[in-house]
């Protein structure tokens, strides 16, 4: 069985159409699944938009209600709510294609010693600005950390369940609606990679994100939000020794500092660069205290 996860917050207009692209997907008779929606505190009207598409849907949908805010609490919450062996996740600003679920469970299928799959993400509406995508067509394994920014995005991952007990649940620090608002994906797959599981990222899972930002206002909040999780993923590996997200993180602020550097000498405007380090010097510090203040948290390996 697989159990879709759609964990939201605020967004019933978008969590619409969500549903029912589900509901209209080809899911062939034999393939039993389940659907989860975790609202995650909601003030909106989500609970009777999930309601009411379970009674005219004919989805086995489930409403889950969780108000520990963040992304992670909420997936972590699905987790323990999900009957399947597999567990897929997209959010409540995307739209599935038509033959999602039936394109994980062949990847599965296919190949049994697969952890967690990724999938591709295309732009829902043409107006939108070109961010949160990834259009690789070719299919990947993961060979290398630096992979997992590139190629997988939260919003489009299945997960085997049984990964869980070996890997750990995700970590409630990241994650929309947390002290850092992203990297919770990245940090549960470098975990999945660094027990050497399987992970691979597959074209022919396929959502399209319906995200709505057209302002470089918003792009721009979005990537600040990016790079700061990104130096708090780096600083909490780091602190546990892992040589390899330090040579990430080396070759990143090195990148940059020498962007920095090239620019200033041509005399062009240095805002880009300063803003990105300074947006991954601060991940790094907040992460910092918090792991100073959270010295008892076991729930992530």
């Amino acid at each position: 069985m697989i159990s879709v996860i759609i964990c939201t917050y605020n967004r019933s207009n978008s969590l619409r159409n969500t549903l029912k692209s589900l509901q209209e997907m080809s899911v062939p008779t034999n393939l039993r699944w389940e659907l989860i929606v975790v609202d995650n505190n909601s003030k909106d009207d989500t609970r009777e938009v999930v309601k009411d598409c379970a009674v005219t849907s004919g989805l086995n949908i489930k409403y889950v209600f969780e108000g520990k805010q963040g992304l992670s609490h909420a997936r972590n919450r699905s987790i323990a709510e999900a009957k399947g062996d597999i567990l897929a996740f997209t959010d409540d600003d995307c739209i599935v294609s038509g033959s999602w679920v039936q394109s994980i469970f062949k990847e599965f299928k296919a190949d049994p010693e697969i952890s967690v799959i990724g999938g591709r993400v295309e732009l829902y509406n043409p107006n939108d600005r070109p961010v949160t995508t990834r259009t690789c067509k070719e299919r990947v394994r993961f060979s290398v950390p630096g992979q997992f920014v590139n190629l997988m995005a939260g919003c489009n991952m299945a997960v085997g369940r049984q990964i869980f007990a070996e890997v750990g649940m995700f970590d409630p620090d990241f994650g929309a609606g947390a002290m850092f608002l992203s990297s919770e994906d990245s940090d549960f797959l470098y975990r999945a990679y660094k027990k050497n599981l399987k992970i691979v990222y597959s074209p022919d899972v396929l959502v399209y994100h319906n995200h709505g930002r057209r302002t470089e206002a918003q792009v721009e909040s979005l990537k600040q939000g990016y790079v700061v999780g990104r130096g708090a993923f780096y600083c909490k590996h780091i602190l546990r020794g892992d040589r390899d997200v330090l040579k990430l993180a080396f070759r990143e602020v090195c990148s940059l500092i020498i962007s920095l550097l090239v620019t200033l000498v041509v005399l062009k405007p240095i805002k880009g660069q300063k803003r990105l380090l300074g947006g991954l010097a601060m991940g790094a510090v907040l992460k910092l205290r918090s792991s100073r203040q959270q010295r008892g948290y076991t729930g992530v390996s």
